[in-house]
């Protein structure tokens, strides 16, 4: 017999196990004791951070649909649903994610969400919608065409959260191993706004199940304030920002709106 065949009732575990040793997140406690990844995704307080801010400038979650790039498991898009947000269309290019996402949405219920399996970037290229919210977390520096996200972005999404690791050139310059973007950078131009790219290279990829980089084998970081220059340069003009530190450099947290 074949064995993708269940031989017990469902369990939720037995879902999960489908993507045994594939999961990156652990998830919710509603869902009881199961084993799947360890990461916090599913009680992210960055989530909560860009919903704060939602209502600091005066929009209603309520009335916000959300495009989110790159939603991994779902730990995301399941918290923007649950803190009220009209709708979440949530765009995943790895298959394995996507058929994860689609799980995770079944097991905890998960209402007004649509996973989208394809490119984001071309997703971008092609949409004709306009969203009141553009949710980008641990996705720009896994792109070759940072740049070219954040102005689809702000061209389609009244407001935006990004959260992304930049080139730190601290920790390069100690060889610090985590550090990101070491490889050779170049000056670019994009929509009219020139900025600097360093190079990422993945190397090696062993087991894809348990990879969640970009679709290329390398991606682009860039400089912590030429993000910040770009969501104002193509037209976000109230930007809020907080600068983290991580084990791959510094981080910026922005929210951003039109």
């Amino acid at each position: 017999m074949d064995p993708a065949y269940a031989r017990t009732a469902p369990r939720t575990q037995q879902t999960l196990d489908i993507f045994s040793g594939q999961w990156a997140s652990k998830l919710p406690s509603v869902l009881g004791d199961t084993k799947a990844g360890a990461a916090g995704l599913f009680e992210d307080p960055r989530v909560d951070w860009a919903i704060g801010k939602l209502r600091q400038f005066g929009f209603d979650p309520a009335q916000i649909d959300v495009l989110e790039l790159g939603p991994l498991e779902g730990g995301h898009t399941y918290l923007l649903a649950k803190a009220g947000v009209r709708t979440v269309t949530a765009v995943e290019a790895h298959s394995g994610a996507y058929l994860k996402c689609l799980a995770v949405k079944e097991l905890l219920g998960i209402e007004r969400v649509s996973f989208l399996y394809g490119d984001a970037l071309e997703f971008l290229r092609e949409n004709g919608r306009e969203f009141g919210l553009g949710f980008a977390c641990g996705f720009l520096y896994h792109m070759t065409s940072p740049v070219e996200i954040i102005a689809q972005l702000a061209r389609q999404c009244r407001a935006l959260f990004l959260w992304t690791v930049g080139w730190d050139e601290e920790f390069v310059r100690r060889g610090t191993k985590e550090a990101g973007g070491t490889g050779p950078s170049h000056l670019a131009e994009y929509g009219g706004f020139r900025h600097t790219l360093h190079r990422h290279d993945y190397g090696s990829v062993e087991n894809y199940s348990t990879f969640w980089g970009g679709p290329a084998s390398h991606a682009y970081w860039m400089e912590l304030d030429e993000i910040l220059a770009a969501v104002k340069f193509f037209g976000y003009t109230t930007v809020s920002f907080e600068r983290e530190t991580t084990i791959y450099g510094s981080a910026l947290k922005i929210f951003a709106h039109r």
